[in-house]
């Protein structure tokens, strides 16, 4: 998406709200534009700044529109308005409320006329605290809020900034793609399909995977499987049970996706033992999570954060099925022949607008 999308949704703004006078160049800029600029602007627009507050790690700076006085005879604008800037780090949202549905109904329409898609409209019987609209690097939150009988209509917009380069390879830098529509813009929409993804009977879930049916296949798991968004995990290499591949039988034995270890899908355990310079447990045919290295394994390789599970070409035997717990060390004297059969990485909860 393009700044002339988001110079639209400005437009729309600056058009509904009645004696703002903010040029859609101006919104635009302020979401970029250091915090003194965006004070100066807003000052100079009617806004004044009310005071700070703070969410967490977030800092929220409030300005409210208090247009001057016509005189007696003329009436002052009955509408209500207020702009917050969102400050974390370097991620910036703003939030546009006001007491106008016209206004609110404006600025909806217009984003979903620039393709913003709503899940949540799709199905009536849903009533959520919020709307989110999502199109490419772009998601709007809309919601309404009764206070002491007024109803304020806000819109929240956030642009997600992404710092990688299109060669990425490392496994872990995949979690900075929290929505499918991030997957979508970023990788292009004919790598990225939207599945669904059967842990077992009744446990089945929205997922989005990259590059299916290849070597770099990534299969995400969403918090928020309506709008497929949120991480709950990726799952990197393995067979996985997606509704796609059902009966297919299909299986990439190997994975391009390295963890920063250097860890990947189908690496034998002998050099997995070997980069690890330590022995490690993991969890034998008798346990709940057969593979499973153990997250209190030391060594170089950090298990603790990322779930590595081993598969197993020789482990039918009696002796594999009853055990609870193996060692790698034990498991290569006794002829096992294992290697990485999936990876699975969580994320680093930061508190940043997904």
């Amino acid at each position: 998406m393009k700044k002339i999308l988001f110079v639209s949704i400005c437009i729309a703004l600056a058009m509904v709200a009645m004696g703002q006078e903010i040029s859609a160049d101006k919104l635009f800029d302020m979401l970029s534009s250091p915090a003194p600029k965006v004070e100066s602007q807003l000052l100079n627009k009617k806004y004044r700044f009310t005071g700070n507050e703070f969410f967490g790690d977030t800092l929220i700076k409030r300005y409210e529109y208090r247009p001057a006085r016509y005189g007696k005879k003329k009436q002052q604008d009955s509408v209500s308005r207020t702009f917050l800037r969102s400050i974390l780090k370097e991620t910036f949202t703003f939030t546009y409320q006001t007491t106008s549905v016209t206004e609110y109904n404006g600025i909806i329409a217009t984003i979903k006329k620039e393709g913003f898609k709503c899940e949540y409209e799709k199905d009536s019987t849903i009533t959520p605290a919020s709307y989110l609209y999502q199109h490419e690097e772009y998601t709007a939150d809309a919601s309404v809020k009764k206070v002491d009988n007024t109803n304020w209509y806000s819109i929240t917009v956030h642009k997600k900034t992404f710092t990688l380069t299109k060669d990425i390879h490392f496994a872990e830098d995949l979690l900075e793609f929290t929505s499918h529509e991030y997957l979508v813009y970023y990788f292009g929409e004919k790598n990225v399909k939207k599945d669904v993804y059967y842990f077992a009977e009744n446990d089945i879930v929205k997922c989005s995977v990259l590059f299916i049916n290849s070597k770099r296949q990534a299969v995400f798991i969403w918090k928020d499987g309506l709008n497929r968004r949120k991480i709950d995990n990726i799952l990197i290499g393995g067979q996985h049970k997606l509704k796609s591949q059902e009966g297919s039988g299909k299986f990439i034995a190997e994975n391009d996706w390295l963890l920063k270890s250097g860890v990947h899908a189908g690496m034998p355990l002998f050099e997995l033992r070997t980069m690890n310079e330590k022995n490690f447990a993991f969890c034998g045919g008798n346990a709940p999570n057969p593979g499973l290295i153990a997250s209190e394994s030391t060594g170089k390789i950090d298990f603790k954060n990322t779930d590595v599970i081993l598969g197993c070409m020789n482990c039918t035997d009696d002796k594999f099925l009853a055990t609870k717990i193996l060692y790698a060390d034990k498991a290569m004297e006794d002829g096992r022949i294992l290697f990485v059969l999936t990876i699975v990485l969580y994320p680093i909860i930061t508190g940043v607008f997904e």
